[in-house]
């Protein structure tokens, strides 16, 4: 994911002040675009840091309720800057699985997923483990029960609702996960194929105001630096 970043005086500074601009030499205006590229990657390191958008707005929380994390957290750590001419730069990330992970999550793009895939991504995990406290919420949320015997009265064994903490304890990963799968889809496979779509949660760019601010103050410095030469 990249961010264009053009050298458009013509929108944000005063004519006099376009002229000096337009003349600066190729070192100038290259030194003047990784400015504002550089500023760039701080507000977006600033964004991710204050779980804000770029406008300002909280980020969406997770979609599975839990706010202590932090999102996108990891996306503050390899941006770079590459000047790409006189008129232009791009801010973005070096790693291309980074660059993608981070776009989806500005602009909300859903994303295939398989069994295979998700092997691919995650690794294949241990199955004997203990089953996992998310686990033991969902069979939960799914309405599984325990087969108990009777402590009074007659009768057969009853069916009750069991804490997560028993499930832990009990039950594998592997176990758990075919519960599940039984109860959600009726199958011992479960799903084959789902699209997970994450919301929208731009942290890469400027609001038309802040950006017509930092525009003008980069290029009075710029400008500056072109009067003491």
């Amino acid at each position: 994911m990249n961010l264009a970043v053009k050298q458009d005086q013509r929108e944000t500074l005063r004519l006099l002040d376009q002229f000096e601009v337009l003349s600066m030499s190729t070192p100038q205006a290259r030194r003047l675009l990784a400015d504002i590229g550089r500023q760039t990657r701080k507000n977006t390191r600033e964004n991710i840091r204050g779980q804000k958008t770029v406008s300002g707005a909280r980020m969406a929380p997770r979609a599975d309720g839990r706010t202590k994390r932090k999102m996108m957290r990891k996306m503050a750590k390899g941006m770079q800057t590459k000047v790409i001419n006189t008129h232009k730069a791009t801010v973005g990330w070096k790693n291309a699985g980074q660059a993608k992970l981070a776009d989806r999550h500005h602009r909300g793009v859903a994303e295939n997923w398989t069994p295979r895939k998700m092997a691919r991504v995650s690794g294949t995990p241990d199955y004997t483990k203990p089953a996992t406290a998310a686990q033991a919420r969902a069979l939960n949320r799914e309405g599984f029960r325990r087969r108990v015997a009777r402590t009074r009265g007659k009768g057969g064994a009853v069916l009750k609702r069991v804490p997560a903490k028993w499930i832990m304890d009990n039950m594998t990963l592997g176990q758990a996960g075919l519960v599940l799968r039984l109860m959600r889809y009726g199958t011992r496979k479960g799903k084959q194929s789902w699209e997970t779509k994450p919301a929208p949660r731009p942290i890469l760019g400027a609001t038309p105001e802040d950006a017509d601010a930092f525009l003008t103050q980069m290029t009075e410095d710029a400008l500056k630096r072109v009067r003491r030469a």
